[in-house]
């Protein structure tokens, strides 16, 4: 792109505007003599003569431009030597002399090409970094979003832990109240066994009471009354029965209540079973809760390692982006 041409600082002739806008001045824009006069300097300083070259030694200029001007400065060059005083060349004929000029600009087209070729290899190059840093700030993007990901799902399955510990804790305080409601029933039912068993006691008492007090009221009945034997016997034969029967009632209740205590004893068993299935459901439950807490926080930790890690990573890589100068 060639640079604009000067603007000249003109100021219209007709009737004057409240809105006439302020001329802006332009650098002129750089001559032949300019460009030879750098690409001379820069020769005699022992430097290469590149178009960045006197771009720089200038301060300015367009590289359109100084590439023309460098393409005139380089085919008067051989002319310009020859020349320079004491060094005129040697008078040579002119066929020799105009191939010596065609091997001069032959010999500078070649250093415009291979000029260019370091252009194009170095333009490439630069190309070819930018990809790479393209790329790098893609995959860091991708590893960035990747992480993202990663910790959306270790949120999902913490806050799916969380719920199951919950869940694990309100099962665990229904078994230790379900746990201590059956202890207070098979306190209870131990109290009414013990309270049959003294009432087996009492009744085993009585009835060894009324057979004592029937055999010593047979004892007095027969010192008493030997002379009415047969009405006695009689008697006592009625107390037999009546004994017996007594004995019988007090036999089946003593039976019962004998049944009743093994039923008791059966339902205590079987409360004692369950109670050790409870126990045993407690403790399994407990395990699985102390399994998930660890795995909770296994999880906890390592999202926050992978977090920490993408984080230094792309820090990392974007210092080191930024720190790179330029080549």
């Amino acid at each position: 792109m060639t640079e604009a041409e000067p603007a000249e600082n003109q100021v219209q002739d007709g009737s004057e505007s409240e809105y006439s806008r302020p001329v802006v001045k332009r650098a002129p824009r750089l001559s032949r003599e300019d460009v030879f006069a750098a690409a001379d300097a820069i020769l005699v300083a022992g430097e290469k003569v590149t178009i960045a070259n006197v771009r720089d030694h200038l301060g300015r200029g367009s590289p359109n431009t100084i590439q023309e001007h460098l393409e005139t400065w380089w085919k008067r060059l051989g002319s310009r030597l020859r020349d320079i005083p004491g060094r005129e060349f040697p008078n040579i004929p002119e066929p020799v002399a105009e191939a010596l000029q065609g091997l001069w600009v032959t010999a500078v087209e070649n250093a415009h090409a291979a000029i260019d070729r370091n252009t194009a290899q170095r333009d490439a190059a630069l190309e070819e970094r930018e990809l790479a840093i393209a790329a790098r700030e893609r995959k860091l993007l991708d590893e960035s979003q990747a992480t993202l990901a990663r910790s959306a799902a270790l949120e999902e399955h913490l806050a799916l832990a969380r719920e199951q510990l919950a869940s694990a804790n309100a099962r665990a305080e229904r078994f230790e109240s379900l746990l201590q409601a059956r202890d207070a029933h098979i306190e209870r039912l131990r109290t009414r066994e013990e309270d049959l068993e003294l009432q087996a006691r009492e009744l085993h008492g009585k009835l060894e009471a009324a057979a004592e007090a029937f055999q010593m009221e047979r004892s007095r009945q027969e010192e008493r009354h030997a002379a009415n034997e047969s009405r006695w016997l009689l008697e006592i034969d009625r107390g037999r029965q009546a004994a017996k029967e007594t004995a019988k009632d007090h036999e089946r209740q003593l039976k019962e209540l004998r049944l009743q205590v093994s039923q008791i004893q059966g339902q205590r068993d079987e409360l004692k079973r369950d109670l050790n299935e409870t126990r045993a459901d407690l403790r399994r439950t407990e395990s699985a809760r102390t399994l998930a807490e660890k795995r909770l926080a296994g999880v906890v930790l390592k999202a926050v390692k992978a977090a920490r890690t993408a984080a230094a990573t792309g820090t990392g890589a974007r210092r080191a982006t930024r720190g790179k100068p330029p080549k």
